[in-house]
């Protein structure tokens, strides 16, 4: 150093530093230096880039989205994404505002189920459109569970927003979106453990300049397993090379296309007791207790599937499905 400094100067710098006037250990350019914890076990990152094939369907869900809420509200909605993330689910539901609409789903066949989040402000906004309020004057809603009307109206935006999901999801997967129930409360929106992970989704939905509304779509990313190399193998250009390659799921159905199964119809049933049974003779007559309209009891493989209302097709007894079991 008595190269470079002379030694008054080398002296004045050791009582410099003794007195507490230059800070000792500073790194060079004046950046303190520090400990920083790095959780190796953590996997909540943006999954923005990682499965471009996930941030298509994010995409063509907001445009199909768009469309849906166009019908609801009267007038056209601006839909964007807003977030893609891979996070805790007992992270996502501690952040969720209240009053909160939850609404679970299956995306069949993917496994498990899905949760459909109404946040306030867009909750607020749909029932203002749909009961005569003025969107110049929004009204927040009150800190109470929802009635059972506007439950109603609720579900009845959520099953808009479970078709564009699906319809999103075509060029990837055939998935189904169904509705299960309604909750209020996240402790009983339970889709998987708290510590599991989840791909949450987040949709803002802008209104007359009001930029508060969001949907908030999670699902467990244990659901994607079935379907993530394809999400990965997508292209830049747009090309979804996995598309055009059947699934597994697509060639177990048409496997089971061609299989035979037993169909019969139950045109309906009566009590009796053992004396009465032993007592028919010709001519008597069994009350069924089936009208002109069934219903009647459509069985497959022995398993109640459909019900459905007699009646004669081309000259022989037939059975019209009139609804599932």
């Amino acid at each position: 150093m008595s190269d470079i400094l002379s030694q008054d100067e080398v002296n004045a710098l050791l009582r410099g530093v003794a007195d507490g006037a230059i800070p000792a250990g500073d790194e060079p350019g004046g950046v303190r230096g520090g400990v920083r914890t790095l959780d190796l076990t953590n996997q909540e990152v943006t999954l923005r880039g990682r499965l471009p094939g996930l941030e298509r369907v994010a995409d063509r869900f907001a445009r199909n989205l768009r469309r849906a809420l166009a019908a609801l509200f009267g007038q056209m909605p601006e839909v964007r994404v807003s977030a893609l993330e891979l996070e805790r689910l007992g992270t996502f539901t501690s952040r969720l505002p209240q009053p909160i609409s939850l609404q679970l789903f299956r995306l069949a066949p993917l496994r498990g189920q899905g949760m459909l989040v109404v946040h306030p402000a867009l909750a607020a906004g749909l029932l203002e459109a749909l009961f005569g309020g003025s969107a110049a004057r929004p009204t927040p809603l009150a800190a109470r569970d929802f009635s059972a009307i506007e439950q109603r109206v609720l579900e009845r935006l959520g099953a808009q927003v479970l078709r564009a999901f699906a319809e999103a999801w075509r060029p990837v997967e055939a998935v189904e979106c169904s509705f299960v129930r309604s909750e209020t409360n996240p402790q009983y929106a339970t889709i998987v453990g708290t510590q599991d992970l989840v791909v949450r989704l987040d949709v803002d939905v802008v209104l007359d300049a009001r930029e508060d509304g969001r949907l908030s779509l999670c699902f467990p990313n244990a659901a994607l397993d079935p379907v993530r190399a394809r999400l990965r193998r997508v292209q830049a250009n747009g090309d979804e090379s996995g598309a055009a390659e059947p699934s597994w799921a697509e060639r177990l159905r048409a496997a089971l296309a061609d299989a035979e199964c037993e169909v019969s119809a139950e045109l309906g049933s009566h009590l009796m007791s053992l004396r009465d049974v032993l007592a028919l003779k010709t001519g008597d007559l069994i009350p069924l207790r089936t009208g002109r309209e069934g219903p009647i009891v459509v069985r497959v493989a022995g398993r109640a599937r459909f019900l459905g209302a007699p009646g004669v097709a081309g000259g022989s007894n037939a059975v019209r499905v009139t609804g599932r079991i």
